[in-house]
């Protein structure tokens, strides 16, 4: 798990968290670990701007990190058929893509409905999430 990429997400947004469990019910292999932006995991690992703009969805393996939509097609290419699919987004123009995600970016806190129960993790599912 050394190696296994990082997804980090804005812990506060019912959005994000939502996106986090639909990958974790459609991703291919069980590889990906999970922390929020506010966390001490991402203070760590990212710099100062990415946690203080939580606009951003971001993935960090090893060095690399992704950001808006780069880090939606990586993830893209991670899950099931068939939505892994959404990873021919690597073919749109940059800067139309994350002009696209940074809408749904501004928008995500009226884009989550409330839900009254959250699906609770496996015990395999928690040891994924740093903190």
């Amino acid at each position: 798990m050394k190696d296994s990429p990082i997804l980090f997400y804005d812990g506060d947004c019912g959005f994000c968290q939502n996106s986090v469990q639909f990958f974790l019910k459609h991703e291919k292999n069980h590889h990906f670990l999970f922390a929020s932006l506010q966390g001490s995991t991402g203070k760590e690992q990212l710099p100062e701007y990415l946690t203080r703009n939580l606009d951003s969805l971001v993935v960090k393996q090893g060095e690399t990190i992704l950001t808006e939509s780069d880090a939606v097609i990586f993830i893209a290419k991670n899950l099931s058929f068939p939505y892994s699919l959404a990873k021919i987004g690597k073919y749109v123009p940059k800067r139309l893509r994350n002009g696209i995600y940074r809408m749904v970016a501004r928008n995500r806190h009226k884009l989550s409905k409330t839900s009254e129960s959250c699906r609770l993790l496996s015990k395999d599912e928690r040891l994924r999430f740093l903190d």
